[in-house]
């Protein structure tokens, strides 16, 4: 009989590295493959991109639409606990053998409080990592903890989910999805930017990717003073992208609004497709803002990273990361020196070795029976 797996989705951040391993499940003769959409995937303000998921040929068994009526902390709570029922719907519709989710957004959590209610296997990608400027850290190491199956992302990452208690025979070094799939994508020229804009074939630019702190909360200093110093930089084009849907984006996506009006060498895109984002931060001189994606592709790329800010605090540097504060002088002079980065060989934290179809081979033959009789395990 066929092993069953159902993926969750819940925005373009987390669909950019399942795609990879969505098309291998879908493919294979041994999976009988199940989708759900959720999240930021349908909302309307963040451009409905379930669309993108459906048009690449996948098929959800359900689109579960979130219920977030505000951005702010009781709009965040009001749609987990409206997602919870629902998630448990789905789960005990589907009933599926291994349920698989990735990263640390609340979207994502009420599927697997269900899953562990109901006693279905979790297995959970990029546990064990460290970003103590957002919400997000605690909910992945919850995350961590409700999961039965590990795949994280280098050494670092699984040695936290050992100290956490978690069982070494179920935690699975295989690097980053994300990283495997650039390595197996076929990159345009530089004029494959012109289907986004036209500006982009030849004139420089840089990315923003800029989310709220939503530990700290003093969001109106991290976009103003980010927003201060990159005018000094207009004869850039400045290719702005959404905040993500937590407390706080509004603040943020404001000040953006206002600022590109006085702007004319600047773009706002509420979300890319999977293979615009990877050639923009390709041929991109460098990604601004507080992104993981400053920390997992644009290494990988060789794209310098300025990080400004707490929200990305303990995750692994490289070469290429410089670290601002939030006054505009740090921010400035980490610009100046990631303009005059020498593409070099940089580091690779989140890189593994076959990654896809080490993930597969687990996924077809770990054991279930009785992996949900979970026992913390002491460090000697």
């Amino acid at each position: 009989m066929k092993r069953k797996v159902c993926v969750l989705t819940s925005s373009r951040a987390d669909y950019n590295h399942l795609y990879i391993l969505m098309n291998k499940l879908r493919e294979s003769k041994d999976i009988n493959f199940k989708l759900i959409i959720t999240g930021m995937h349908t909302l309307k303000k963040f451009g409905y991109t379930y669309k993108d998921v459906i048009n690449d040929g996948f098929k959800p068994s359900f689109i579960i639409k979130t219920n977030q009526k505000n951005l702010n902390e009781k709009g965040i709570i009001e749609a987990m606990s409206i997602q919870l029922e629902k998630a448990y719907n789905a789960i005990k519709k589907i009933d599926p053998d291994i349920f698989i989710v990735l990263g640390d957004r609340y979207d994502m959590y009420p599927f697997a409080l269900a899953c562990h209610i109901i006693g279905t296997p979790l297995a959970h990608f990029h546990g064990g990592e460290v970003t103590s400027g957002a919400i997000d850290d605690a909910l992945r190491h919850s995350v961590s903890k409700l999961a039965d199956i590990h795949f994280v992302a280098n050494k670092e990452f699984e040695k936290r989910l050992i100290q956490m208690g978690e069982r070494e025979e179920f935690i699975h070094n295989v690097g980053s999805l994300g990283i495997d799939a650039i390595k197996k994508m076929k990159f345009n020229e530089r004029d494959y930017l012109g289907k986004i804009n036209k500006k982009l074939e030849k004139c420089r630019y840089f990315m923003v990717s800029l989310h709220p702190e939503t530990i700290d909360g003093n969001n109106h200093r991290l976009v103003k003073n980010i927003l201060t110093s990159l005018k000094k930089y207009k004869n850039f084009i400045q290719v702005f992208s959404y905040p993500n849907s937590d407390a706080g984006s509004n603040i943020i996506l404001k000040e953006i609004k206002n600022y590109i009006k006085s702007n004319m060498n600047s773009l706002l895109i509420p979300s890319y497709g999977r293979e615009e984002y990877l050639h923009l931060l390709r041929y991109s001189e460098f990604l601004i803002g507080n992104s993981s994606s400053g920390f997992i592709e644009a290494p990988y790329l060789n794209t310098p990273t300025v990080n400004v800010g707490i929200r990305q605090k303990g995750r692994p540097l490289t070469n290429s990361i410089f670290n601002a504060s939030y006054a505009c002088s740090s921010i400035l002079k980490c610009i100046k020196t990631s303009l005059n980065y020498k593409k070099s060989d940089n580091i690779i934290n989140y890189e593994g070795k076959n990654t896809i179809n080490t993930v597969l081979r687990i996924l077809k033959t770990v054991k279930l029976n009785d992996i949900k009789n979970k026992s913390f395990v002491d460090i000697k």
